[in-house]
């Protein structure tokens, strides 16, 4: 694996964890210093990762006090696999009824 490889891997690692992090405060939010703290990396860090988090639509900062808040992509994504493990969970449902109905 190269360098940048491995670079790459970092930030996707890093950005999956801010969403995480994000996640549990969605009405607060975090600091840039409260996520560095959380992911024990540098602030700067944080700031390249949350840019492009906010470009994906994924993190929304509020201008007025600085902190980043999980934005409605990422709540998304998350409704989206609950549903569809739910669709998934009546479908099992489904076979197995079919496979106990005796004759």
């Amino acid at each position: 694996m190269s360098a940048d490889d491995n670079k790459g891997s970092a930030q996707v690692l890093r950005a999956l964890r801010m969403v995480t992090c994000l996640a549990a405060e969605p009405l607060r939010g975090l600091s840039n210093k409260d996520l560095a703290e959380a992911l024990h990396v540098p602030p700067s860090y944080i700031t390249r990762t949350a840019e492009s988090l906010v470009e994906a639509g994924w993190v929304m900062k509020d201008e007025t006090t600085g902190r980043f808040r999980i934005a409605r992509e990422a709540a998304r994504v998350g409704i989206k696999t609950m549903a569809a493990l739910d669709q998934h969970e009546k479908q099992l449902a489904e076979v197995r009824r079919n496979f106990t109905i005796t004759d």
